[in-house]
């Protein structure tokens, strides 16, 4: 169960932590996690359940990567930047992210912000509010700082 989560993810953590530590080159490390979350994608995308082929996942990591790679990092930074991002995978491999948290580096969200979020059109809520135009012309024509009346 839970205990068995932890103690698998508490090894590569301390692993992670200690040679995050260890002066080495920051490219190498850099590397090195561009080359395991592009490997753990598959996975992540069956696990939460995420219709989207990897190779578009897969470039849109590319993107996040290659937004600091357009200048050359201090070693702290670059040491930081490691950190987190291992940080991110462990959290997402051990499920502790939800779905919303994942899309953000499933879809490329320039070019397609509505599937970025949720989605309301199968709500009961929504259905009745488009059964009923009048009402949601009146809801959208408000000002949203006096509430609704």
């Amino acid at each position: 169960g839970v205990d068995m989560v932890a103690a698998k993810l508490s090894t590569p953590l301390a692993i992670t932590a200690r040679e995050t530590s260890l002066r080495g080159v920051p490219r190498d490390k850099i590397i090195r996690l561009y080359r395991h979350v592009q490997k753990q994608v598959p996975y992540l995308l069956s696990a939460f359940g995420i219709d989207e082929p990897p190779a578009n996942v897969r470039a849109n990591i590319k993107k996040v990567f290659a937004a600091h790679g357009t200048i050359s990092l201090e070693p702290r930074i670059a040491n930081m930047l490691v950190f987190k991002g291992q940080m991110e995978l462990d959290e997402a491999l051990a499920q502790w992210k939800t779905r919303t948290h994942i899309q953000k580096y499933v879809y490329d969200i320039s070019s397609k912000p509505h599937l970025g979020r949720s989605s309301l059109s199968n709500t009961p809520m929504n259905a009745e509010l488009l059964a009923q135009p009048e009402a949601l012309k009146k809801f959208l024509a408000q000002d949203p700082k006096a509430g609704y009346q």
